[in-house]
């Protein structure tokens, strides 16, 4: 015999699931949203891109 939730249990699941998905606390003042922090992490990475190392910059003269 196998176990068989009520018509009740079956209406009630997916209602169950949904409510921590609404239930989130609001994000503190100042805080980033998540398409902000991608844009802020697409800069990071193209400013890392465009980066040169201290070594290609210095002048020789200057080590003389």
């Amino acid at each position: 015999m196998a176990f068989r939730p009520s018509r009740g249990a079956r209406v009630a699941l997916p209602f169950l699931l949904l409510v921590p998905a609404c239930s989130g606390a609001p994000a503190p003042p100042g805080a980033i949203t998540a398409d902000e922090e991608r844009q802020l992490n697409e800069a990071a990475a193209m400013l890392e891109a465009n980066s040169v190392a201290l070594d290609n910059v210095t002048s020789e003269d200057a080590d003389q």
